[in-house]
C-alpha cells in the first residue's frame, strides 16, 4: 500500500522514554528502518509522530498516547496499538 521506500525495511513504534529527567521525555512515534539482504541498510526515519498528544513531555505520565505494538492489515494497512488509552490507529496510504 506505501510508496515503494516503504517496503523493503522494518516499523519499529517507540513507546516514548521513561528515563530522561530533567530533559524532556523522546520518542512517542513509528519510526521506519530500510532494509537491503535482510540487514538494515540506512539512516531510520520518523514515519508518524504526534503521538504523545503535548508539545513536550516534561514526564512521562504527560503523553496521551504511547505507540507499543505494530500490525500490517491484508490491504497494506499499518495498525499502531496505543497502551495508555488503548486505542487501535489505522494508518494507510491514499494516492492521486
Amino acid at each position: 500500500m506505501f510508496p515503494a521506500k516503504y517496503r523493503d525495511g522494518a516499523f519499529i513504534a517507540f513507546h516514548g522514554s521513561w528515563n530522561r529527567s530533567p530533559l524532556k521525555q523522546e520518542g512517542y512515534y513509528v519510526a521506519f528502518v530500510p532494509f537491503k539482504d535482510g540487514k538494515p541498510s540506512g539512516a531510520w526515519e520518523i514515519f508518524a509522530d504526534g503521538f504523545s498528544g503535548v508539545e513536550e513531555v516534561k514526564s512521562p505520565r504527560q503523553a496521551q498516547h504511547r505507540p507499543c505494538g505494530l500490525a500490517q492489515g491484508a490491504d497494506g494497512s499499518l495498525y499502531v496499538s496505543d497502551d495508555v488509552k488503548g486505542r487501535i490507529y489505522k494508518i494507510a496510504y491514499k494516492s492521486n
